[in-house]
């Protein structure tokens, strides 16, 4: 019996110690690539499809718990598009924003180079929620840009 209890606070230890390592390998990421800028973005106007390219690329490289990265990528995409007006297109867009299909066929554009199946995973996913984030992004109105062009700090 106090074997198993032994064994049990060992692998414990060890999956605490393994997370809290890829705390803080996400936490140098994020700081790195958002937090000491600049955003790419702020030196350029981006357009949509570009705003969720660089979400998604963003989050594929992001070290840690996957999980962490996907909560982060609806927050960056809604940043990029709010810094600049998206009256123009998402006026343009209508209600396709309201189909469940919006932005399947760019995803699976976006996602031809990805090599793997759980990468290709992963990219569906983070696309998605970028997609999502634009839909919401244009049902919640677009045209006043965001007063702050960074993403918001937790």
């Amino acid at each position: 019996m106090l074997a198993v209890v032994g064994l049990i606070i060992g692998l414990s230890v060890v999956f605490g110690v393994t997370v809290m390592r890829q705390k803080a390998q996400y936490q140098e990421y994020r700081a790195a690539t958002l937090e000491q800028g600049p955003l790419p973005w702020t030196l350029a106007p981006m357009s949509v499809e570009q705003c969720v390219e660089f979400t998604v690329d963003w989050a594929m490289a992001c070290p840690g718990v996957e999980s962490w990265c996907f909560n982060e990528a609806p927050q960056l995409t809604r940043a990029c598009l709010g810094s600049r007006d998206r009256t123009e297109v998402c006026t343009a867009l209508g209600d396709t924003v309201a189909s469940t299909h919006f932005g399947y066929a760019e995803c699976e554009q976006l996602r031809e180079p990805v090599e793997g199946r759980y990468a290709k995973r992963s990219h569906k996913k983070f696309c998605a929620a970028s997609y999502r984030a634009v839909a919401e992004f244009c049902r919640q109105g677009s045209a006043a840009p965001a007063p702050a062009t960074a993403v918001p700090t937790r």
